[in-house]
């Protein structure tokens, strides 16, 4: 077959399978060589554009939990707290320390980032790539920024920096005003990035204005937990469970005279989502209980992807396909990590075990 069909073959392997791109590496040497071409590995990212979900942090750790096979072991970091991931970078506080740590999970590559402040508790963070007009596919080595965001409960306002990892500089924001925050419970508040905005779920919304460096506050569609998120058509969005079962989405929208609003897009029956006994379970005296702990604990950033917490275990749904899958123990807050990984090349090469094969070298796109 003519290497240009080949490659037609191959930028339709799906990038959420990747033990599928590792095994078409492994088949032959003429194979590997169209794969591990950056030519090849540029145009398989801009066929298939949107980054796949290759795991995830859990909140109060720092190890990277993989959802699919084939991923190199990561190393834990037990006095990390994780804080954020986003553009292929992971962001998190050392406790005890006076520094940030922005890390690439791929190659375990880490920054210290010093802290913006000498007494910084109860606060959140971002991290997200500085480029314009960046497609975010493979800049995790590329220059950052880190926003933080910490409620002050007794002066009643929110204050906000931005570090630069090109000036190696925080610049503070303009603070707003926030009654009733609640400083304790918003420690690595969820985040989203739409357009040049960054926007915290902290008793309320907090956007946050990167260009003009002003910080603002607008009530969230519904009170009790529910998270920010991108909605479809690339506006700010929320989601959260309402009604026991209920997942319902928001967007965030101008009205007829311009004022700008939540709207209610849609309701998603997550009995019909999630797979059979997924929000029951039975105890050893045959009692079965109730849903009635069923929590949004993460978002894909610019994916129809969610993570919901029930009795049994965190599922992984994908709301467009409505594939949904068991990925972790219940409770916990995730935090997405997206990126495009792809066999580079290989220091040996792979050796049988009965029906697995088994890789030395995973290098990513």
């Amino acid at each position: 077959m003519m290497e240009e069909l080949l490659e037609e073959v191959f930028f339709r392997l799906p990038p959420d399978e990747p033990a599928w791109l590792v095994r078409a590496s492994a088949a032959c040497k003429p194979w590997r060589r169209i794969l591990a071409d950056r030519g090849f590995r540029r145009r398989y990212r801009e066929f298939h554009r949107t980054p796949p979900v290759l795991g995830f942090f859990e909140k109060g750790g720092a190890r990277l939990v993989p959802i699919y096979s084939h991923f190199p072991a990561q190393a834990d970091h037990p006095d990390w707290h994780v804080m954020d991931c986003r553009h292929g970078r992971a962001l998190f506080a050392d406790i005890g320390k006076s520094y940030l740590i922005v890390l690439d999970p791929m190659t375990g590559h880490q920054r210290r980032v010093p802290s913006p402040s000498n007494n910084l508790i109860g606060f959140t963070a971002a991290v997200l790539c500085t480029a314009q007009g960046c497609d975010h596919h493979g800049c995790q080595d590329g220059h950052f920024l880190v926003a933080v965001v910490r409620p002050k409960k007794f002066e009643e306002i929110t204050s906000g920096w931005l570090y630069s990892s090109e000036t190696d500089l925080w610049t503070e924001f303009a603070s707003v005003n926030h009654p009733n925050a609640n400083y304790f419970s918003n420690m690595d508040a969820p985040s989203v990035l739409v357009g040049d905005a960054l926007y915290f779920n902290i008793d309320g919304v907090i956007e946050c204005q990167l260009g003009t460096l002003r910080l603002s506050t607008f009530e969230k569609p519904i009170d009790g937990n529910g998270t920010v998120m991108m909605a479809e058509d690339g506006g700010l969005g929320y989601a959260a469970v309402v009604d026991v079962t209920d997942l319902t989405l928001w967007s965030r929208e101008a009205g007829p005279e311009g004022a700008m609003g939540w709207t209610k897009l849609r309701v998603i029956d997550l009995k019909a989502l999630l797979p059979d006994g997924a929000l029951f379970i039975t105890t050893q005296y045959g009692i079965s209980r109730s849903p009635r702990s069923l929590m949004i604990s993460g978002i894909a950033e610019g994916t129809q992807v969610i993570f919901v917490s029930t009795w049994v275990g965190s599922y992984m749904a994908d709301l467009k396909s409505g594939r949904a899958r068991m990925v972790s123990r219940p409770g916990r807050k995730v935090f997405p990590y997206m990126n495009f990984y792809l066999p580079e090349q290989w220091k040996q090469l792979p050796r049988a075990r009965g029906n697995e094969l088994v890789f030395q070298v995973f290098v990513k796109l």
